[in-house]
């Protein structure tokens, strides 16, 4: 008989057994962790790039009464997509929780869900609505 299996006089398993235990139960955790941490990246679409430009005399066009057609008034992303909005105007403009100075551009990456409603500068009705799925 192996002497790695009897057990001692009270009647517990000895040492190299438990050995074996702590290895499998350590080998059980980091095989868990591992596939957690795998499946969010693997299998998950690639995070796009939405690029819009706001062109300069837009705030003059909105205040005489045109409508811009730069941006719908719902947008819509995945988590890890990239926003990028350049300011080419003379003029601030908002969107959203955004504020993206005249002469200057935003660029941001969206890392977590929401639902995000606001003020926006550039459609006649003033709102936007941004939603961010998890998937």
């Amino acid at each position: 008989m192996d002497a790695s299996w009897e057990r001692t006089s009270d009647g517990r398993s000895d040492r190299s057994s438990l050995s074996v235990l702590a290895l499998f139960a350590i080998a059980a955790v980091v095989m868990v962790i591992g596939s957690v941490g795998l499946s969010r990246v693997v299998g998950q679409p690639k995070p796009e790039q939405h690029v819009i430009t706001i062109p300069a005399g837009t705030a003059v066009r909105l205040s005489s009464g045109h409508d811009v057609d730069i941006i719908p008034t719902d947008l819509d992303f995945r988590l890890r997509d990239q926003l990028i909005v350049i300011n080419e105007d003379s003029t601030a403009h908002q969107i959203g929780p955004f504020i993206i100075p005249a002469g200057d551009q935003l660029d941001t990456r969206f890392a977590e869900a929401a639902t995000l409603e606001g003020f926006c500068s550039l459609h006649s009705s003033g709102s936007v609505t941004i939603r961010v799925s998890g998937t």
